[in-house]
């Protein structure tokens, strides 16, 4: 990526290694998650980063400041698990009130949406990933290594309920555990 300043406003922006200008920044809040997902953590667990290796909220402003200043306008808080990281709502308010920034959207397994949802929006968050690979019970818990469909699924009722629609859905298809719920999710 390059910074440039050829806009005739005279401000820069990013450009990729194709020529687009870059206009969206992901931003893990943290490593931790509360699933312990097939394809994404081994079964063992893994070594979390110590909490002082971790951005602060100021210093993730911070850097979101500078981006968009450069023509960063959206922002996906993801993780690990971003619900997992304390105080979240109170990122969120100083993303979606810094300057530039149009949109501001959370990617989550949905376990916490039940509790944040409100907050969140509250924040400033504009739109919701959540990632949900089966709708029946036994393939959620064979896929996450936890039983917890039903408090993902209240969730997302909650998210409906707030009218935080559209709500996108994401689905990890694993051979033999969940690929036969693709017409569910269709």
């Amino acid at each position: 990526m390059t910074a440039t300043r050829d806009r005739p406003s005279g401000r820069g922006f990013l450009i990729d290694s194709f020529g687009r200008e870059v206009r969206s920044l992901r931003v893990s809040v943290t490593d931790r998650c509360n699933l312990r997902c097939l394809y994404c953590m081994p079964s063992g667990g893994i070594a979390w980063f110590r909490k002082d290796r971790i951005l602060t909220f100021e210093e993730i402003t911070r850097v979101t400041g500078v981006l968009a200043s450069l023509g960063v306008r959206e922002i996906r808080l993801t993780g690990g698990e971003p619900l997992v990281r304390a105080d979240l709502p109170v990122l969120a308010r100083m993303l979606s009130g810094g300057a530039g920034i149009e949109d501001l959207a959370v990617t989550t397994n949905g376990l916490l949406l039940k509790e944040l949802a409100g907050p969140l929006l509250l924040a400033g968050v504009s739109r919701f990933n959540v990632h949900i690979d089966s709708l029946d019970q036994a393939g959620f818990a064979a896929v996450s290594r936890r039983d917890v469909l039903g408090q993902v699924l209240e969730g997302l009722l909650e998210l409906e309920r707030l009218r935080a629609i559209p709500i996108k859905i994401n689905v990890v298809l694993v051979r033999g555990v969940n690929d036969d719920q693709i017409p569910c999710f269709v």
